[in-house]
């Protein structure tokens, strides 16, 4: 059993996560990175396929020479797809075809279903299968009315890492994770803010179009009247294009790092300081609203995503919100650990794969 193993692929805006896991955890992982000016050349995300596919491929088939493992399930990160709710996924034609049109929303996670399509026949696998895509919403009816009738919020979020984050301080906590809440905040490339209850993120913001805060390069929520006069001036994928990839610190700043913000900060720029300082205010009052909606009884705020391994921010951060209730800090993502955990407990039939 300890020979068996699944392939684990997680491909982000700059850069595809790869690993092999076993039942015991993980065996090897690696991050390739892709530079802006390579993934320049693509239009869409979709068509980064091929260059995605021909970059993680050395490595897999590198460790593989090494390791005389067998390879039981692949598996990867869902996009955003039509509103699903949580669980383990076998990827059909149907998960493909929305992944790859982008109808729902353009995502690195888009690429997480097409890779693994890609490479199962290269690994002897008749199936693939995707943990929580993106695309998971469990959000609860009152937090769905948006004011006004035929549109409503929508709840796409880091659901993997915000699940298995909520999972792991439960445990830590000695709470059963069906019976906690907790305010979870994964800052990244996205932002997802959520109210997590019962092991279901029945509240959070749509980090990728309209709700939140502003991101490294997303716009958040705005103000209705500048958005409208923006629409009516240029096209729906000028406009798309804009709030999705070209806004937040890079639009404001020229830079989609935080750590770099954070060195012009400390050099004395003070347009620097304003908007970073805007970006922990924007953060900390999503955070407050979230533990308003849990009526005051979250058991924690938990801040998790790259973002929480700067000092200076969660220092920041928490002197907007550190009163009100436990304050944890689980820096970086899990999310390829319950990717892994995910299709195992489908493999060893402890839950039945869903169908899109």
């Amino acid at each position: 059993m300890d020979k068996e193993a699944v392939i684990v692929i997680n491909p982000g805006s700059t850069s595809s996560k790869i690993a092999f896991y076993n039942r015991k955890g993980e065996l090897f992982s690696k991050s390739i990175d892709h530079s802006q000016k390579e993934l320049a050349q693509f239009e869409k995300i979709a068509d980064q396929l091929e260059y995605r596919h021909d970059n993680i491929k050395p490595y897999l088939d590198d460790y593989l020479s090494k390791e005389k493992l067998q390879i039981v399930g692949i598996v990867g990160r869902g996009g955003i797809v039509k509103p699903i709710k949580g669980g383990t996924y076998r990827i059909n034609n149907a998960f493909l075809e929305d992944a790859q049109s982008g109808k729902y929303g353009e995502h690195a996670s888009n690429l997480g279903s097409l890779l693994v399509n890609y490479f199962k026949e290269e690994f002897g696998l008749n199936e693939c299968y995707t943990v929580d895509p993106v695309s998971t919403s469990s959000i609860s009816k009152i937090a769905e009315v948006s004011g006004v009738p035929g549109i409503v919020r929508d709840g796409r979020a880091h659901t993997l890492n915000m699940k298995m984050t909520a999972r792991k301080i439960a445990q830590k906590q000695g709470v059963l994770f069906e019976e906690s809440c907790y305010v979870i905040a994964h800052l990244g490339g996205g932002i997802s803010v959520g109210l997590v209850l019962g092991g279901k993120i029945i509240d959070v913001n749509d980090g990728l179009l309209g709700m939140g805060p502003f991101t490294p390069n997303r716009a958040g929520a705005l103000p209705l009247r500048g958005v409208m006069k923006l629409c009516y001036s240029r096209s729906e994928e000028e406009v798309k294009k804009l709030f999705s990839q070209e806004s937040g610190f890079k639009a404001y700043l020229g830079t989609e790092d935080v750590r770099e913000v954070i060195k012009m900060v400390e050099n004395g720029d003070k347009n620097a300081k304003l908007i970073y300082s805007a970006f922990v205010y924007q953060v900390a009052k999503e955070i407050g609203a979230c533990f308003a909606a849990s009526k005051g009884k979250a058991n924690g705020i938990v801040i998790t995503g790259g973002i929480a391994h700067g000092k200076k921010f969660i220092s920041d951060l928490k002197e907007y919100i550190g009163s009100l209730t436990e304050f944890h800090v689980y820096a970086g993502e899990n999310e390829m650990e319950a990717l892994a955990e995910g299709i195992f407990r489908v493999l060893d039939g402890i839950e039945e794969a869903l169908e899109y």
